[in-house]
């Protein structure tokens, strides 16, 4: 076979294969992505819009001992589920054992916020319509 013949049996293996290679990423949504604890793993790839009413801190887990250098910023920001973990203060007598992942505005991925945060927050309760971690 020549080159030109080589290329052109190349050229219609990859016109058939697309069709294919398009439709299975589909396929594989309707998979079922659970992990063993049972979470669906897509449902932490959805991003949830809220409005932080002050800065803060960020931190590695729900726990105030490991925090990032990292802040995010008052204002509207996505973030992905919520857990509980140790109580916070806002420092103006708002508290909660709630925290949000989310990705801060200096550059850390996957952090924590509290959620005292949250403009829509209600001290001790979890954010409505932010799915659990």
């Amino acid at each position: 076979m020549t080159r030109a013949g080589t290329l052109r049996a190349a050229a219609a293996a990859a016109a058939l294969a697309l069709p294919l290679a398009l439709a299975a990423p589909g396929a594989a949504a309707a998979a079922p992505a659970d992990t063993s604890d049972g979470h669906d793993v897509r449902a932490l790839s959805v991003r949830h819009y809220y409005t932080t009413w002050r800065d803060a801190r960020s931190y590695w887990s729900q726990d105030t001992r490991y925090a990032t250098t990292g802040w995010l910023w008052a204002g509207r920001h996505y973030f992905f589920c919520q857990t509980q973990g140790t109580a916070h203060s806002d420092g103006e007598g708002g508290l909660s054992t709630w925290w949000v992942l989310t990705d801060d505005d200096t550059g850390n991925r996957d952090v924590f916020v509290s959620a005292t945060a949250l403009r829509v927050s209600e001290p001790w309760k979890p954010v409505e319509g932010l799915p659990r971690c």
